[in-house]
């Protein structure tokens, strides 16, 4: 999976959500975030494997693993067959790279705020539960239960500083990493 990978799934999710009478923007979303998330999984197999991006760039690895399986199997927990590669690139990734090109998404205060809004979404989108819904609360809307929207209704409020919808913004977001996690500046 490339970066056009992600710019594609933007474009086409988006023209799906604008031209359905319905304007399901909180399905638009989480399509594209799954197409992110696949993302980051591959890239980070990839650079801890020690192949470059599409753009050439590889970061200096502090562990190196000599493949996808041998990775994984330090990825994993207990029994699971499953990696959950953003829990886990959080985690690891800073004990794997000397300077950690997945910093772009967890140092950077707005890019951090973003990802960990984003991440609130799709989990209440994907299973309504109570806790999802809390968690979507506490990050989205500084915890204030009485400001809940529902994620279609919020993704279509204005964000504060940029003025755009918040979809909008957490799609400027998800282009602007992926671009930054295959060419970060030097």
């Amino acid at each position: 999976m490339i970066t056009n990978d992600i710019n594609r799934a933007i474009t086409e999710w988006t023209t799906w959500a604008s031209t359905n009478a319905d304007g399901r923007y909180d399905i638009a979303l989480l399509k594209i975030w799954i197409q992110f998330e696949k993302f980051i999984g591959e890239l980070f197999v990839s650079y801890a494997t020690g192949t470059a991006s599409e753009e050439g760039f590889l970061p200096t690895l502090k562990l190196h693993f000599s493949s996808a399986e041998h990775l994984n199997a330090f990825l994993r927990e207990g029994n699971r067959t499953y990696v959950d590669y953003p829990t886990q690139i959080q985690r690891l990734s800073k004990h794997i790279f000397e300077n950690d090109p997945f910093d772009v998404i967890f140092v950077d205060s707005a890019t951090s705020t973003a990802y960990n809004q984003l991440v609130a979404i799709r989990n209440y989108i994907a299973h309504e539960s109570g806790e999802a819904k809390a968690k979507m609360i506490n990050k989205c809307f500084s915890g204030d239960e009485k400001n809940f929207k529902e994620p279609n209704e919020f993704l279509l409020t204005k964000e504060k500083e940029t003025k755009q919808s918040y979809y909008s913004y957490y799609t400027n977001i998800i282009r602007n990493t992926a671009a930054l996690l295959v060419n970060p500046p030097q």
